[in-house]
């Protein structure tokens, strides 16, 4: 009898407990569907994605107050070309106005912003409509619209497009992911403060497919005027400080057939005051043998594996399987210096860069260690800026070769009398692509622009980053954070569960 008792008690609490269940789910649903008839009717609605506001940054500030005092005379006119109601209704107008508008308040001496209706007068504008190429002396025409934005100087002019103070993922218009206005005003303001732009030449007859449109942006950015040469056929242009091959797939020519190789050009040029070379290549890089002999010449010695099954050389893969972005282990991280003169190079460079596809590099043979991570031959010293980690590991021809860590980024200096020259390489192409300069985490664009002036160029915007309209950190988690982070969500509630189920299950029995 007591039994039947318990067993129907148990019933009813059963019963009851699937009826309120029921009941509550029902409830919610009802309310739900009042609410969100009500909310239409109603406009019950609250805009929890408001318009973020990005204000300028100090580091903004003190770059331009930097500028102003070095170049204490002239004036800059920030003049846009619609009314200044229209830009702060205008949403995406209204971040570039802002952004002009804090940096006039700031610096009211200096600079003054101004708008123009080119609806009703189109003529205010005309004059800037036309530019002059400052390494070819052409003339070209851009076209002005009301969305445009130029910065001026006496004797200096420069358009910019409301697409030009964005960031669009892989260049596609319709997807704007970050607002870059801060650093593109503020390199506009330093071109207009100081125009003799020196040239930055790009070499195009060794097969480099494609230069990267970031790796550009951040030339222009850099305050640098753009020219592709043909380096066997091409004078190099009177203003140029800088050459740069990027992936080259053919070697420098080094023969009889001119009156000057390739790598006598080079060596020319490097040997005047203040010029440098940048060369950037990758796992993938064909053998270049007078490229490789010329870096040699420079303390950079590129590592290779050579079979002894066929005698054949094969270029360093360097993979870190725990250090990587990638499950295979080919897009990592690299160790800055951290003693000597190369360590002090990169004071402030504090974010972590990325090698994607990366080579590995060493000294050269003849080049003696200073202790510190840099090497000396002569009036010429090799300084290792980034190397692999030691838990990376070098692959040639599908198989392991080397443990050893290997240079991913140096910077060489000759150094003849009051004459400074350099030389830098970089062991990865995707280093200076949009993937990871475009980034607001990594810190391959401040470590970039770093190498630039570590070749001379000044005034750069070092530190001035794009702002994201949504957060990027996940983006930095490695592989070896990654299975951390699997493991710890997969056990821990695992074991906390499996231990409250022994300890009621202990508690049962002695009850």
């Amino acid at each position: 009898m007591k039994r039947q008792i318990i067993r129907n008690r148990k019933m009813r609490f059963g019963v009851l407990a699937v009826t309120l269940t029921v009941l509550v789910i029902a409830v919610t649903v009802l309310a739900n569907a009042v609410f969100a008839t009500l909310a239409k009717r109603y406009s019950w609605y609250s805009n929890l994605n408001e318009t973020p506001t990005y204000d300028v940054t100090e580091d903004c500030f003190d770059f331009l107050g930097a500028l102003f005092e070095k170049y204490p005379e002239g004036d800059i006119e920030l003049i846009f070309c619609e009314k200044a109601e229209a830009l702060t209704d205008d949403v995406t107008q209204k971040y570039v106005y802002d952004t002009a508008i804090a940096i006039e308040e700031r610096y009211p001496d200096r600079v003054k912003v101004t708008c123009h209706d080119i609806w009703t007068n189109p003529n205010a504008v005309r004059a800037y409509s036309e530019s002059v190429d400052p390494v070819t002396g052409e003339v070209s025409t851009t076209l002005i619209k009301s969305s445009s934005l130029i910065v001026v100087s006496e004797g200096f002019h420069r358009v910019y497009s409301i697409e030009d103070f964005f960031v669009f993922e892989d260049g596609n218009l319709d997807n704007v992911w970050a607002y870059n206005g801060e650093k593109r005003i503020a390199s506009g303001i330093m071109r207009a403060l100081n125009p003799e732009a020196p040239v930055a030449s790009l070499t195009n007859n060794h097969g480099e497919v494609y230069y990267d449109y970031e790796l550009l942006y951040l030339l222009d950015d850099a305050g640098y005027a753009l020219a592709y040469i043909d380096l066997y056929r091409d004078p190099i242009p009177a203003n140029c400080n800088l050459i740069i091959s990027y992936n080259p797939n053919s070697d420098l020519v080094a023969d009889d057939v001119s009156e000057k190789s390739e790598l006598d050009i080079l060596s020319e040029f490097l040997a005047k005051d203040g010029n440098s070379f940048l060369l950037l290549v990758e796992n993938g890089t064909p053998k270049l043998p007078n490229f490789e002999s010329f870096l040699e010449e420079w303390g950079v010695s590129m590592q290779y594996h050579t079979d002894s099954s066929n005698g054949k050389s094969y270029r360093y893969m360097v993979q870190d399987a725990s250090q990587s972005l990638t499950s295979d282990g080919y897009t990592i991280y690299g160790e800055p210096a951290t003693a000597g003169k190369a360590a002090e190079m990169l004071a402030g460079v504090d974010r972590r860069v990325i090698f994607k596809n990366a080579t590995g590099m060493g000294a050269a043979s003849g080049f003696v260690s200073n202790g510190d991570g840099s090497y000396t031959k002569g009036d010429r010293t090799l300084y290792s800026l980034y190397n692999s980690a030691d838990t990376a590991l070098s692959w040639a021809n599908g198989s392991p070769v080397s443990g050893e860590s290997v240079m991913l980024m140096t910077l060489t200096e000759q150094t003849i009398g009051d004459a400074t020259s350099s030389v830098g390489v970089i062991a990865s192409v995707k280093f200076s692509s949009e993937e990871f300069l475009q980034s607001a985490v990594f810190g391959n664009t401040d470590a970039s622009l770093r190498l630039l002036s570590l070749f001379g160029r000044e005034d750069l915007p070092e530190g001035l980053t794009i702002k994201p309209f949504s957060s990027q950190d996940i983006s930095i988690i490695t592989t070896a954070q990654m299975l951390s982070w699997t493991l710890s969500l997969t056990l821990i509630p695992a074991l906390t569960v499996t231990a409250v189920g022994l300890i009621v299950l202990v508690r049962r029995r002695n009850a």
